[in-house]
């Protein structure tokens, strides 16, 4: 969060671990409750489009005439909890995908071959973090996710390449399954939208009566096929360009606002 908005939260004596032992940090329900009073009791509000690279001091200065007033965009936009939130431009976008998503994600046909549980044996199967996962001696990763809701596992620090059609392997669990398909994690399935631009987890669906019945015995009459897919480059970007759009308080009521929200966090 901005150092101008956390300067006027008070601190409060905090006892984390339940130990008897209190440290002084901010008073964070404090916060909550000031951004609620100000959604709501705030009425001049615009909005305003960052353009590309604008950092929060020049937008304030720009709308304010006061660079130091870039805090309050962080205390009225709920997507905006610290700088990292910030919309960030071109290359900044591109570095942090780097950083975010940069593992090598191996597909497998079933959910089944990520997760499993044996229900004769009490026996659960799965890949563990951390573990390595080969598909020969030269060809390794070492699992940083597993995601059997889309049927893959995520490797870093990979080394030589991986096939489709070969076998992997973990070291640790033993669990092992063919490779459908071998993904860049950024170009891997973050969701799917229904034709409603709804979230769902599957590319289509259909209920009937082995799958989702009531207790009355009558299923669900629901499908949904060809459901858009969308990557994980695809949502940070998105996400990314819907902050963009930011709302502001209009410069003939910060000073009025900025009074009461330190009365507020002072109470």
């Amino acid at each position: 969060m901005a150092q101008g908005f956390f300067k006027h939260i008070p601190n409060i004596a905090y006892d984390f671990k339940s130990d008897g032992k209190f440290i002084e940090a901010k008073d964070m329900f404090r916060k909550v409750s000031v951004w609620s009073y100000l959604q709501e009791g705030v009425t001049g509000y615009s909005y305003y489009r960052i353009v590309e690279g604008e950092r929060p001091d020049v937008v304030a200065s720009k709308l304010y005439k006061d660079s130091t007033l870039y805090w309050t965009f962080f205390l009225v936009n709920e997507n905006l909890q610290d700088f990292s939130d910030w919309p960030k431009s071109g290359a900044l976008f591109n570095r942090f995908m780097t950083r975010k998503y940069p593992g090598t994600c191996l597909i497998a046909s079933s959910s089944t071959d990520i997760v499993s549980y044996d229900h004769t044996t009490n026996v659960s199967s799965k890949f563990t973090l951390g573990e390595k996962v080969s598909q020969s001696s030269s060809i390794y990763g070492f699992v940083t996710d597993i995601n059997p809701t889309h049927n893959r596992i995520t490797l870093n620090s990979v080394e030589g390449i991986f096939t489709s059609g070969g076998t992997v392997t973990g070291d640790d669990s033993a669990k092992s399954f063919v490779i459908s398909s071998i993904q860049n994690e950024e170009d891997a399935v973050h969701h799917y939208l229904d034709s409603n631009d709804q979230k769902t987890t599957v590319e289509s669906y259909t209920s009937d009566l082995s799958n989702t019945s009531d207790p009355t015995g009558n299923a669900y009459n629901y499908s949904t096929a060809n459901n858009t897919l969308v990557t994980n480059f695809e949502y940070e970007r998105d996400l990314n360009e819907d902050r963009h759009l930011i709302r502001y308080i209009e410069s003939n009521y910060i000073d009025i606002v900025i009074k009461e929200f330190r009365e507020l966090v002072r109470n």
